[in-house]
């Protein structure tokens, strides 16, 4: 049966999937890149996203993470994000390299990415557990 501003069924269609969605842990796109000229760091870049779309769920190795104080993701891999880079490069990374010899200097960029993927993310009180979904 319709409502009279013709909506209903989508307001509860709606309501039904975020709160299906919502439910367990949370999917988030996360990537990162890394640039070094002469073996010195020249641009960080770490992108974080939540996933509009469920990922698929074929599980990989999983992660925790102490969270302080209901952090963010965002702080939670900041303050441990040489303990997730190490385990998002186990999985998956990419490394270019790009030397230029003069005859009086070597010049060399390298440039590691490790390719934006998406995990599974579930907040447990003081814990994040982070699982590469493939």
């Amino acid at each position: 049966m319709r409502s009279r501003n013709g909506n209903r069924s989508f307001v509860f269609t709606s309501l039904a999937l975020i709160s299906t969605l919502s439910y367990g842990a949370e999917n988030y796109y996360i990537g990162y890149r890394l640039t070094t000229k002469n073996a010195q760091p020249i641009e960080e870049t770490f992108s974080l996203s939540k996933a509009m779309q469920p990922c698929p769920q074929n599980h990989g190795q999983v992660l925790s993470l102490q969270r302080r104080d209901n952090e963010s993701l965002e702080a939670v891999l900041n303050h441990d994000r040489t303990l997730f880079l190490e385990y998002a490069a186990s999985q998956d990374f990419r490394l270019k390299s790009d030397e230029t010899l003069t005859s009086t200097q070597l010049k060399s960029i390298q440039t590691l990415t490790l390719p934006t993927q998406c995990y599974a993310v579930e907040f447990n009180g003081d814990l994040v557990t982070i699982t590469l979904l493939k």
